[in-house]
């Protein structure tokens, strides 16, 4: 994406009337799509409107990308905390665990209630 956009950003910019776009040449077109993917920014910005269209689309992309990046590593840590016991999260086993107690509890309160009722 990032060398298709370059291509892209240089065929619009190449012929910019007063040369003032800086993005005249592949390289630096390359170095520009790069850092903008990054989110970085550059001191080049386009400007014709189809320039600006791409930059727009590929600024996009960027975040939705590091977007993803972001969601996968966050899901890659909640899972190994949910595995272990010592997290701060609660995880499969001790919700079973905490299960279990409930129904232990509710079986203790049947028997108080029944001795009660007896009584």
């Amino acid at each position: 994406m990032t060398l298709v956009g370059a291509a892209g950003m240089y065929a619009f910019e190449k012929d910019f009337a007063d040369g003032s776009s800086g993005l005249n040449n592949y390289g630096t077109a390359l170095w520009w799509t790069a850092m903008l993917m990054m989110t970085m920014g550059s001191e080049y910005w386009p400007k014709t409107p189809e320039g600006r269209i791409l930059c727009l689309v590929l600024a996009l992309y960027a975040f939705a990308v590091f977007g993803y990046v972001t969601a996968t590593i966050a899901t890659f840590f909640i899972g190994r905390d949910a595995e272990d016991d010592e997290a701060e999260l609660a995880g499969a086993k001790s919700i079973t665990a905490l299960q279990t107690e409930i129904a232990a509890l509710r079986a203790e309160i049947q028997q108080l209630l029944n001795q009660n009722s007896k009584s």
